[in-house]
C-alpha cells in the first residue's frame, strides 16, 4: 500500500531519523537529537517534526515530548526512504550450513526454515504449506525480549494469535497471489491481534510452482532492511532445497 502524501527532503531526512533511532531505542526521538543528528537548530526541526505530526507520519506517546513513528510514518518510510542491505557473508555461510544437516524430508525443511528466520532475527518465524494448511512456528518467545511488549493486554493479544494456527496461515497465504515479498505494518495487518506487530513475508515454490510462505513477525519496528533481504534469500534456498528433496 503506498502512501499519497509526498514529503519534501527535509521532512524525510526528519522522519528517517525518527524511524532509525525508535527502531534502536523503542524509545520516542526527541527534536533536540534529531536537531544534534542534522546540524540545525532545535526550533527548525520543532517546526518539521509538528509538520510531520499534522500530516500523520509521527505522535506523541501518551505525555512524552518525543516521537514515534506511525504506521503511515514506517509505511513511507518502507517505501520510499529504506535502504535494504546486503546478507553478510556469515549470514549466508550459516544459512547454507544449517540447510547443509540432514535435510530429507517437507517436514524437516518446514522447521529448519522457521527455526532459522527466528533464530536470524530475534523476531518469530513462520513457514506455512499452502497445500496441506500446515503452519511452522519458531521464536515466540522472541515476542518477550521487545520492551513494547511488556504491556500484559499487548502480549496477551499475540500469543493468543499464535496460538491459532489456522488464523496464522490465511492471513499469511492471504497477502499476494503471486508469491511475492509482502510487508505488512500495524493496523495494515488483517488481524487485530497483530495491530501492534509488523510482518514480513515472502511465496517460496516447488516444481517451479508457489507452495507457501515464509515470514517474520516482530515489533512495528523491526529492522526491515535486514529482515526483508534475508526473508527473500530463505525463499529462494527453501524453493532449492525442496526440490531437491523431491529429486530424491
Amino acid at each position: 500500500m503506498q502512501t499519497q502524501k509526498r514529503l519534501n527532503k527535509r521532512q524525510e531526512e526528519v522522519l528517517r531519523i525518527v524511524v532509525n533511532s525508535h527502531v534502536d531505542s523503542a524509545a520516542p526521538v526527541g527534536s533536540n537529537f534529531v536537531a544534534r543528528v542534522l546540524g540545525l537548530s532545535s526550533a527548525t526541526i520543532r517546526n518539521v517534526m509538528v509538520e510531520l505530526e499534522e500530516m500523520g507520519f509521527i505522535m506523541h506517546p501518551h505525555t512524552s515530548a518525543g516521537r514515534v513513528p506511525t504506521d503511515e510514518g514506517y509505511r513511507y518510510y518502507i517505501d520510499s526512504l529504506m535502504h535494504i542491505k546486503d546478507l553478510k557473508a556469515n549470514v549466508i555461510d550459516t544459512i547454507e550450513g544449517k540447510y547443509h544437516s540432514g535435510i530429507r524430508s517437507m517436514d524437516a525443511a518446514m522447521e529448519k526454515t522457521s527455526s532459522l528466520i527466528s533464530g536470524l532475527t530475534r523476531y518469530v518465524g513462520i513457514t506455512v504449506v499452502t497445500q496441506f494448511e500446515k503452519v511452522y512456528l519458531d521464536g515466540t518467545s522472541h515476542i518477550l525480549e521487545q520492551p513494547e511488549f511488556r504491556d500484559f493486554k499487548k502480549l496477551y493479544s499475540i500469543f493468543k494469535c499464535f496460538e491459532d494456527k489456522n488464523t496464522i496461515l490465511h492471513v499469511l497465504c492471504g497477502e499476494t497471489d503471486d508469491g511475492g515479498l509482502a510487508i505488512s505494518v500495524g493496523r495494515e495487518n488483517k488481524l487485530a491481534y497483530l495491530k501492534d506487530c509488523g510482518m514480513v513475508s515472502r511465496g517460496y515454490k516447488k516444481r517451479g510452482k508457489i507452495s507457501g510462505r515464509l515470514g517474520v513477525i516482530g515489533p512495528k519496528r523491526m529492522v526491515y532492511e535486514r529482515v526483508v533481504p534475508m526473508v527473500e534469500f530463505l525463499a529462494s534456498r527453501l524453493s532449492e532445497i525442496l526440490d531437491e528433496i523431491d529429486g530424491e
